[in-house]
Formats: structure tokens, sequence, C-alpha cells
């Protein structure tokens, strides 16, 4: 699914457009000529991850209270694979009704830019 980006992704502010792919449930690709990131559903592996958005951000997402939208965040594959990193600080927020993205910055949160995923499997498995 191609959305067009109203927030973009820091350090790659040129690219306007990029094309979610579904690996499964919890893992995603994100790509444009430029670039391919992987992505992941940080729900999955983090039960305390909650934060709001402005109410700016919301409107240039185009997101309220009735809006199917997606939270994804990019993560860095190592290997061995539990030794991947996940940006909780900056998710992208997929507005699925109306194919539009962006990235936000959770700077009052407190959450890592590179965290790493070993920190929120059990036993590292």
């Amino acid at each position: 699914m191609t959305f067009k980006v109203v927030l973009p992704i820091l350090g790659f502010e040129d690219i306007k457009e990029f094309e979610l792919e579904k690996i499964d449930d919890n893992f995603y690709t994100l790509k444009h000529d430029k670039v391919t990131f992987t992505l992941i559903n940080p729900f999955l592996i983090r039960n305390d991850y909650d934060f709001e958005i402005s109410q700016n951000e919301q409107e240039i997402l185009q997101i309220d209270e009735n809006s199917n939208f997606l939270v994804l965040n990019i993560m860095i594959v190592n290997k061995p694979f539990i030794e991947s990193t996940v940006n909780f600080a900056a998710p992208l927020i997929f507005n699925l009704d109306k194919n539009i993205m962006g990235q936000v910055i959770l700077e009052k949160y407190g959450y890592g830019l590179t965290e790493p995923l070993k920190n929120f499997i059990k036993n590292g498995k």
C-alpha cells in the first residue's frame, strides 16, 4: 500500500511517498527507491508503550477517534536477531483510511532511539 508522507522521516525529508508491505502481523517493510526500513509493531514487545501526539500532528495526519491507523517503529536488524534495536522515540503513524503517514517525535516520554530488542524479550528468546 502506498502512503503519502505528511510528516517526514528525519533524515529522509526529501521522500514524499513510501510503499508499506506487510511481512506478517508484527513486521513490515517501508520502501522507497533510495531506502528500505524494517518496521515492528511496538505493542508486540512492549506493553508499556503509550503516548499522545499533539493536536497539530493529529490534524496533519487527519486522525481522530474514528480513524483506522497503525503505529510502527523502525528497527535495525542485527545478527543474531535478538541484538536488533528499535527506535521507540520516533514512531511512524499510518492513517489507513487516507493513505498518509508521518513520523512523530516523542521527546517527553523518555523512549530511546536504539533500544535493544533483547531488553523486551524474556530470556533473550
